[in-house]
């Protein structure tokens, strides 16, 4: 005799194959959770990019008084080593990013070692 434990074991792991119109429900709610699926990714996008246009405009808003300021000074619009000092009377000979100076002796007025 066959245990009714086996049985329903045997009954439930043995299904009968799906016939056509399940198969054609089943492609159609693939088909439309796909589409629900693609729909909320573009609205997940749309509400992005929306929200960071308008957090790009709010920094842009608040920085405003920064970047004024950052035009008024004429000190940051220039490279700081480009103009020389009046008081170099030298001749501008630089070897490997060292400048050479001679500088006379003011007991003999000969040039120091």
């Amino acid at each position: 005799m066959v245990s009714p434990v086996y049985i329903r074991l045997a009954s439930s792991s043995t299904r009968p194959p799906a016939g056509l119109l399940a198969r054609v429900v089943a492609g159609l709610f693939t088909l439309l959770a796909v589409v629900a699926l693609l729909m909320f990714s573009v609205v997940a996008v749309g509400v992005l990019l929306v929200g960071g246009a308008v957090f790009l405009g709010y920094l842009w808003w608040k920085t405003r008084a920064l970047r004024r300021a950052l035009k008024a000074q004429p000190s940051m619009q220039q490279a700081p080593f480009t103009q020389r000092s009046p008081a170099a009377n030298d001749d501008g000979m630089v070897i490997e990013g060292e400048s050479i100076r001679e500088v006379p002796d003011p007991e003999t007025g000969a040039p120091r070692p």
